[in-house]
């Protein structure tokens, strides 16, 4: 039976960390509204959210399937079948939506490679889906793929598996310092490695006994504070390499205050963001459908022709609102009826 445990710290990690993305991506329809108080969010929302949620991808799935791989209860098929199931539908409709409002028509290649979730980092690493943010899916698949391969390899030498996913973190990095393109190995697809398999490490943590998860709190919380008292002095541009490192190493020190930090736990318990948090799937897949929308009706009927700042207030309100109804609605209802074909498929 899959493990249902859910950590709240995690759910409101995914809040911040969407919302951050989202403003990564809107800030121009906008006019850069707030940018006084969001200008780092603007400029490094995206790389932050896009590396939080491949480490909680590589955590989560290690957390809940490492042990089911390994000991065979859960075969490739299976595997990927959940995946592609949970992730399918709300990505097939929004990425329709995003072609519907798109305003011009992408060529069939990239309609075809959209729809097959291979247009980014399987066989090219620059190509976007028109959906662009969606690229992100494309490269998650790889992980998925990569992660059960390695935990079949472990079945049989267990010693591989700790070793594997330390090599495709360090093999992640150079991809993305080196800018290498050769097949399923483009800058994305290290951007994937990195932090996926750095999230897979973090589950080996979180499920170790022998770890004081006070002293592993304090340790992280002095870390975060280092980088931050770094960069706030003499800025991100200052740390030693290319900074992509400062990105993981600061989501996975907030990924560890968020498991074991008590009053970190706490603050991310809030209601809206747990709300927000369990919405963040959705929210990450309509947010550019649904932006084209809003300046589509605002252009031809002068609907919002309200100040910048309160347009970025209303297209969230409607944002999030359309987001919690996909993820009751299409996501959880939709999900569980296709969950429970896939599962009679099992038994047959």
């Amino acid at each position: 039976m899959e493990s249902t445990k859910r950590f709240i710290g995690l759910d409101g990690l995914r809040a911040i960390f969407c919302i951050g993305i989202v403003i990564y991506h809107v800030n121009a329809p906008f006019d850069a509204a707030f940018s006084k108080w969001l200008e780092p969010v603007y400029k490094y929302g995206g790389y932050f959210g896009n590396y939080m949620f491949f480490m909680l991808s590589g955590l989560l799935t290690a957390f809940h399937y490492k042990y089911k791989i390994i000991n065979q209860e859960c075969n490739f098929r299976s595997f990927m079948a959940k995946r592609i199931v949970k992730i399918y539908p709300l990505y097939f409709f929004s990425n329709l939506f995003a072609l519907i409002l798109g305003g011009t028509i992408p060529d069939a290649k990239r309609i075809i490679t959209t729809f097959l979730m291979i247009s980014n980092g399987w066989f090219d690493g620059k190509d976007m889906p028109y959906n662009f943010p969606t690229w992100f899916l494309c490269i998650l698949i790889l992980q998925y793929i990569l992660y059960c391969a390695i935990g079949k390899v472990s079945t049989r030498i267990p010693q591989l598996y700790f070793a594997l996913c330390v090599f495709f973190m360090i093999w992640g990095m150079l991809l993305v310092t080196r800018n290498w393109n050769v097949p399923f190995n483009y800058k994305t697809c290290g951007e994937g490695y990195m932090n996926f398999f750095l999230g897979v490490l973090l589950a080996e943590l979180l499920m170790s006994s022998s770890i004081n998860k006070q002293i592993l709190t304090a340790v992280n919380l002095i870390a975060f504070s280092a980088i931050m008292i770094h960069v706030y002095l003499f800025g991100l541009e200052a740390m030693p390499g290319n900074g992509f490192w400062v990105f993981s190493c600061f989501c996975a020190n907030l990924v560890c205050m968020a498991l074991y930090g008590n009053y970190l736990v706490r603050l991310l318990a809030f209601p809206p963001l747990q709300t927000i948090g369990k919405c963040s799937f959705s929210i990450y897949l309509w947010h550019i459908p649904i932006v084209r929308a809003y300046l589509m009706i605002e252009k031809k009927f002068h609907l919002f022709n309200l100040d910048p700042r309160w347009n970025f207030i209303l297209y969230f309100v409607i944002l999030i609102s359309l987001s919690i109804l996909s993820y009751y609605y299409l996501e959880k209802r939709f999900g569980s009826l296709l969950l429970k074909g896939q599962c009679h498929l099992d038994k047959r």
